[in-house]
């Protein structure tokens, strides 16, 4: 009974990732992508912000900024049944989000004059946790996935895309960075990646209660 039980499940794994659809986003996907990298903000992200609240103001306001790095531009998606259900962001020309008069705009509007102050305080903490990006890496920004549709393959299939991507490109080395706190870490691990910097902050812990942030990469061979 057990192992009928276990084809049985072997076989709707199977049944659901074929019905997987992985894809260039559009900009018609943009309001998907804003629930998805947005819509719920982790204890890093709130802790940065000042609250969930402006957490999700903040991200929301960052995906729809004109040639943002969390646009849909640079988001490829994993579709299933016709609903996006994944998302990655991910390449070999990665930049940091720059600071822009749109993005002072809309911190001032979320956050008011006095708040920026606060912010810019709890942003440099976690400047101070951010391994650097490898030169010459393949690296993965954000990877996110409905947590109604997680634990089905769709972020390891969100990987795999990327490292062929990656390959394809002539890439030897992919990267990826993520909080001390991220459960997700066993994922990346899984397919390959391994922990290779560590770095904490006393501040950054304080305004989120993480210690810090690693940096874990996947040699290409």
């Amino acid at each position: 009974m057990q192992h009928g039980f276990a084809d049985a499940t072997a076989s709707v794994y199977c049944l659901r990732m074929e019905r997987l659809t992985i894809r260039k986003a559009s900009a018609s996907d943009t309001d998907r992508i804003v629930e998805l990298f947005a819509g719920d903000p982790g204890d890093e992200a709130s802790g940065i912000a000042g609250s969930r609240e402006k957490a999700i103001a903040f991200g929301t306001g960052m995906v729809r900024l004109p040639e943002s790095p969390q646009g849909w531009r640079q988001t490829v998606v994993a579709e299933m049944d016709g609903l996006v259900v994944g998302i990655i962001m991910a390449g070999g020309d990665h930049k940091d989000m720059r600071v822009t008069p749109q993005l002072v705009y809309l911190a001032l509007r979320i956050f008011g004059p006095l708040g920026i102050i606060s912010l810019l305080r709890r942003l440099r903490a976690r400047v101070r946790v951010q391994p650097k990006t490898p030169d010459g890496a393949y690296h993965v920004a954000e990877i996110d996935v409905d947590p109604a549709s997680r634990n089905k393959g769709i972020g390891g299939a969100l990987l795999e895309n990327a490292e062929a991507e990656a390959r394809a490109g002539g890439y030897r080395l992919m990267s990826l960075t993520t909080s001390t706190a991220n459960p997700a870490r066993r994922l990346y691990e899984r397919h390959g990646f391994r922990v290779v910097e560590t770095r904490t902050d006393t501040a950054y812990k304080r305004y989120t209660e993480i210690d810090g942030r690693y940096l874990m990469v996947k040699d290409l061979r």
